[in-house]
């Protein structure tokens, strides 16, 4: 059965490069990467306002059991906590990274899961093998994770016993049983870029880059894929199979679902240049993000973020 198509409707522009959108109490929050800026949106009105400059830039970002917000700066391989007003560093992994803060989920019992993109490809490193990190509440970090070839989207089941992660350039999804220590284990790749679109469309080249950037859980354990250069969302079913499909004009690089009921799916595109590769385009600052919305039958659920 082909996929369901729905629609989207533009909420908020003026980003450089939209990341990692959080829905929390009210507000989308944002990271604009390349903008070295954290905004809360207002999912009715679009309306940005600054939240935080990250000198480092921002990328990852989740929200604590205590409502604090946990934000990455992805560059000096940090992580900082911001509740009531202040801002104050939560974890330095400076001594385990070896590529940028990506992506990350946090679980009941405040480990946060850390992407560790492996390649510093912004700085002009060829991407290789990365990581996950498992920070606990303490601040200290370990290795969850090792051979992901830049990991990026990441999200917990609600039971708290399963975590996925996108591999964007093995362009496929991982998934891994969370241990009751919090360690991963039984590696699988539970769905490829590939059985979508055919082996021929998938790669990363001047013209394309066909992996998964971020993605989200509803409540029947569906996950909403950002398929960056094939520019398109899709959701896959916990089944396997792909069930919606919403088309953009750019990267599809990141959703989340919120909303006062949760069926709010909001989306961040970036576009770049014609002929021009994603990241010397974001360096040049040459990109430019919009966060747009869609509606969806089926809510946020218990699954995080």
């Amino acid at each position: 059965m082909a996929p369901i198509e729905l629609t989207h409707e533009p909420l908020a522009d003026g980003l450089y490069f939209g990341e990692s959108p959080r829905y929390h109490d009210g507000k989308l929050y944002i990271s604009d990467m390349t903008g070295r800026t954290i905004y809360t949106i207002d999912p009715q009105s679009g309306h940005k306002e600054v939240l935080v400059q990250v000198e480092h830039q921002p990328n990852g970002m989740c929200f604590a059991e205590d409502g604090s917000l946990i934000y990455s700066s992805m560059f000096n391989a940090q992580l900082w906590k911001y509740k009531d007003g202040e801002h104050t560093l939560y974890a330095d992994m400076s001594d385990v990274m070896t590529g940028y803060c990506g992506d990350m989920v946090i679980d009941k019992s405040g480990t946060v899961y850390l992407d560790d993109t492996g390649a510093r490809v912004l700085h002009g490193e060829q991407p290789r093998p990365g990581k996950l990190l498992a920070i606990r509440a303490n601040g200290s970090a370990e290795v969850a994770a090792e051979n992901i070839i830049f990991p990026n989207g990441i999200f917990l089941t609600g039971d708290g016993k399963t975590l996925y992660v996108a591999e964007t350039f093995g362009y496929g999804l991982l998934k891994y049983d969370v241990d009751p220590d919090g360690s991963l284990s039984n590696r699988q790749q539970v769905w490829a870029v590939k059985d979508y679109v055919g082996e021929e469309r998938v790669g990363d080249t001047r013209q394309t880059m066909a992996g998964i950037d971020g993605g989200c859980m509803d409540a029947e354990g569906g996950m909403w894929l950002s398929l960056l250069s094939l520019e398109e969302w899709v959701r896959l079913s916990a089944s396997g199979s792909i069930t919606h499909r919403i088309k953009t004009n750019g990267h599809a690089t990141a959703c989340t679902l919120g909303g006062e009921d949760g069926k709010t799916l909001f989306l961040v595109t970036n576009t770049l240049p014609e002929g021009e590769h994603l990241f010397a385009a974001m360096v040049a600052k040459r990109t430019k993000g919009t966060v747009s919305t869609a509606r969806v039958d089926v809510g946020h659920g218990d699954a995080r973020p």
